[in-house]
């Protein structure tokens, strides 16, 4: 009778006395999520690297909107980039996601600068859209993860694996587009 009571006392102890705690690493500015970087580059004028902008955008987004614009960036748009998950912890059915963005690309002589900003999420599929109630917000998610107790509405929808997954999809997808980015810049 003791060893069953002592066994799950150690793992509970185990569990809950020696738990780590799992934080994210995604750039927060002011509170948002936001991704910005500038690379030099040697012997690549302005003009160059406009060019190489304008195309890598063309053909990196195929979901894309150009907003006003600016004498002062190469790019200046809206564009949204795919990525599946799951939405349930079955894990039986992966739903396709647009990740929406806003991309200014700032090219000078020998240099650019990009930024990522105002990022969210959505279901591609209309219905789903309409029907599902979901969270979009990639900074509500990193506040609802960063918490001690995410609350029992938020812990039996998502819990905290699903939310690290979203983060983690939307983290993984716009990293691969910056270096996507750098890597046509420097050709």
């Amino acid at each position: 009778m003791k060893t069953p009571l002592l066994l799950i006392l150690f793992l509970l102890i185990a569990k809950f006395g020696f738990a780590q705690t799992d934080t994210l690493n995604m750039p927060l500015h002011n509170g948002k999520l936001e991704y910005t970087g500038t690379i030099t580059l040697a012997n690549k004028p302005r003009f160059q690297l406009d060019t190489t902008a304008k195309g890598w955008f063309d053909r990196y987004f195929k979901y894309k909107q150009l907003t006003d614009s600016d004498i002062n960036s190469s790019v200046l748009a809206k564009g949204a980039l795919q990525f599946r998950m799951t939405t349930t912890s079955l894990a039986l059915v992966k739903y396709t996601f647009f990740l929406c963005m806003d991309i200014q690309i700032d090219c000078k002589e020998n240099s650019y600068t990009y930024k990522i900003s105002n990022i969210y999420f959505t279901p591609k599929n209309a219905f789903f859209r309409k029907v599902i109630i979901h969270e979009n917000s990639p900074e509500f998610l990193i506040d609802l993860y960063n918490k001690k107790h995410m609350g029992f509405a938020y812990s039996i929808n998502l819990g905290r694996k699903k939310v690290r997954e979203y983060l983690t999809r939307t983290n993984d997808t716009i990293l691969a587009c910056i270096a996507s980015l750098n890597q046509s810049m420097v050709k």
